[in-house]
C-alpha cells in the first residue's frame, strides 16, 4: 500500500517517484519524501496540485480504500489505543494502532479510540469502547461496515475480549481487536 495509492494518481511509477522525492505528498499533514513510508488505516493523504484530500478506510471488504473527505477534516484522525504503560515519573504513555505514541494523562483504556489533531498530535476527544458506541469493522469479511455495540464481553486467558454488534438487521460477535470505535450516535469524522 506504500506507493500503490500514489501510483494510481499518476500515469507512471516514474511520475509517482518524482512527486514523492520532491515533497509533493503529505501524510497526516507531514510531507513525506521516502518511498518506504507506509500509509495505513485512517491516514490522511494530500497531493500537491490536487485539491482533493483522501482518507484511507476499509470499504466493501477491502482493507484500505481512499475516500475523498472535506477540507476541514484533514487535521483530524481517529486512532485506536493499543497499549498504555506507566513510564518514568509516573507519566502515562499511550500507544496507538498506527505506531504513534503520546505521553498524556487522559483517562483512557486499551481498545478505546481518540480523535487526534494532526500533525500536532493533540487529543481532541475520546471515544470509549462500551455499549451504545458506533464502531467500524477494520478487518475480515465485514471490513468497512459500521454497527452499534450491544455488549462487551471481557476476555479470559484463552478467549480474547469479544463484542456483540448489530449490523443492519443482524447481530454478530467478533473479537474486539477487529473493530474501532468511531462515535456515539454517528461517526465523529467522515469515513464514507
Amino acid at each position: 500500500m506504500k506507493i500503490y495509492f500514489i501510483y494510481l494518481t499518476f500515469k507512471s511509477l516514474r511520475e509517482a517517484k518524482f512527486a514523492i522525492y520532491n515533497g509533493k505528498v503529505s501524510v497526516d499533514g507531514v510531507k513525506r519524501k521516502s518511498l518506504y513510508h507506509g500509509i495505513g488505516l485512517m491516514d490522511v493523504v494530500e497531493l500537491d496540485g490536487i485539491k482533493d484530500v483522501y482518507r484511507l478506510v476499509p470499504k466493501n471488504g477491502i482493507l484500505l480504500q481512499p475516500i475523498i473527505i472535506n477540507d476541514d477534516e484533514k487535521t483530524k484522525k481517529i486512532v485506536q489505543v493499543k497499549s498504555k504503560t506507566t513510564i518514568k515519573n509516573g507519566k502515562t504513555q499511550i500507544g496507538f494502532h498506527d505506531g504513534r505514541s503520546l505521553i498524556d494523562e487522559t483517562n483512557i483504556s486499551v481498545g478505546d479510540a481518540c480523535v487526534l489533531q494532526v500533525p500536532e498530535q493533540k487529543i481532541i476527544d475520546v471515544i470509549k469502547l462500551e455499549k451504545g458506541t458506533q464502531v467500524l469493522i477494520t478487518r475480515g469479511v465485514n471490513a468497512g461496515k459500521t454497527g452499534m455495540i450491544d455488549e462487551v464481553k471481557e476476555g479470559t486467558f484463552i478467549l480474547p475480549k469479544r463484542v456483540n454488534i448489530t449490523l443492519d438487521d443482524r447481530q454478530i460477535e467478533i473479537p474486539a481487536d477487529l473493530i474501532m470505535p468511531i462515535g456515539k450516535d454517528k461517526p465523529v469524522i467522515q469515513i464514507r
